[in-house]
C-alpha cells in the first residue's frame, strides 16, 4: 500500500456537523478547505505527511493535504479527547469524541469542520 493511500486511510470519510435544534449534518473530508477554492473532487486532493501528538487527555494527528486544483496547502487537525465519562467515577462507560479542524499552511484556524 503506498504513503498517500495509508494517508488516506487515516482520514474519516466524513464528520459530523451540529445545526443547533435541527440535529446534525454529514460534511464530507474529501474537499478542499480553503477559502476562494470549491474543490470537492478527491482525485485532486493528495495527502503529503501526517504528524502525531499523544497528550494526557488529548492525541493529535495533522495530515498535510495539498489541492491540485487551487495548488494550496492546508492541513487537516484531528484533536480526540481521550476519556471522556457520563458519569464521575464511571470508568466502564468512558468514551472519546474527536474535533476536526481545518488550517491553513502556517497552522492558522480555518475554522471548526466537525466531529467524528
Amino acid at each position: 500500500m503506498s504513503k498517500q493511500n495509508e494517508l488516506w486511510d487515516d482520514i474519516p470519510s466524513y464528520v459530523f456537523i451540529e445545526l443547533a435544534r435541527r440535529g446534525m449534518e454529514k460534511i464530507s473530508l474529501d474537499q478542499c478547505f480553503l477559502p476562494n477554492c470549491d474543490n470537492e473532487n478527491k482525485r485532486l486532493l493528495e495527502p503529503l505527511k501526517k504528524e502525531e501528538h499523544d497528550e494526557k487527555q488529548y492525541h493529535t494527528k495533522i495530515i498535510y493535504m495539498k489541492c491540485l486544483k487551487c495548488k494550496g496547502t492546508y492541513q487537516l487537525k484531528f484533536k480526540m479527547i481521550k476519556n471522556m465519562k457520563k458519569k464521575k467515577n464511571d470508568e466502564k462507560n468512558n468514551f472519546s469524541i474527536g474535533i476536526v479542524f481545518a488550517q491553513d499552511e502556517n497552522g492558522n484556524n480555518l475554522g471548526h469542520i466537525g466531529y467524528y
